[in-house]
């Protein structure tokens, strides 16, 4: 028989549902509490603040983000097959828990300032595949950060996309389109000035 998940879960997938339907700011410990059938005090035994509690959810996905992401790249020696791993992993944790998913892309821009440099972060380790790439000879030799941010920007916007109720269904239906515009992305030549 599967075991009940604890308070700390409990609180963090409460805070979750109300952080992304509400928001971060708009969200109340006392509304936690309550969707968690526990009393507000309680929260404080688990997390020092309501700020601490989004940050630390934020990090976590973030840093595992980053970690699956490099795994997958570090399975494959050439940029298509590796632009085809990121983007399976990325749509495979989109799709195993779509909420913390959500969480992460909407609140990215209110709470990226508190993540620690030192840890794992998806778009270093994006900016890093690409700045590989471009030693293989692999794609063009040009700014491994744009380059980068057009990759990232193929699959972010769909997030976004999928969190507004545009995308319908899970993101790995979509994985092909995603890769071969990622690969187009990272192979298109500079234009000469």
């Amino acid at each position: 028989m599967p075991r009940a998940p604890d308070t700390k879960t409990r609180i963090e997938r409460a805070a979750l549902e109300l952080f992304v339907n509400q928001g971060i700011m708009e969200t109340r410990t006392k509304q936690i509490a309550e969707a968690v059938k526990i009393s507000e005090g309680t929260i404080y035994r688990h997390f020092e603040s309501k700020d601490e509690l989004a940050r630390e959810l934020f990090k976590r996905q973030h840093a595992s983000l980053a970690e699956a992401i490099k795994a997958a790249a570090a399975g494959h020696k050439h940029i298509d097959d590796q632009a085809r791993a990121i983007v399976d992993a990325y749509c495979t944790m989109a799709d195993r828990d779509w909420l913390l998913f959500r969480y992460h892309q909407l609140s990215q821009h209110a709470l990226l300032r508190y993540f620690d440099p030192n840890l794992p972060n998806p778009v270093a380790v994006v900016v890093d595949v690409v700045k590989a790439a471009m030693a293989r000879k692999e794609i063009p030799n040009d700014d491994a950060n744009v380059r980068a941010a057009m990759a990232l920007g193929v699959v972010l916007q769909a997030v976004t996309f999928k969190a507004f109720g545009r995308i319908k269904g899970p993101l790995s239906k979509h994985r092909d389109v995603f890769s071969e515009a990622i690969i187009a992305v990272l192979h298109t030549r500079t234009p000469a000035h």
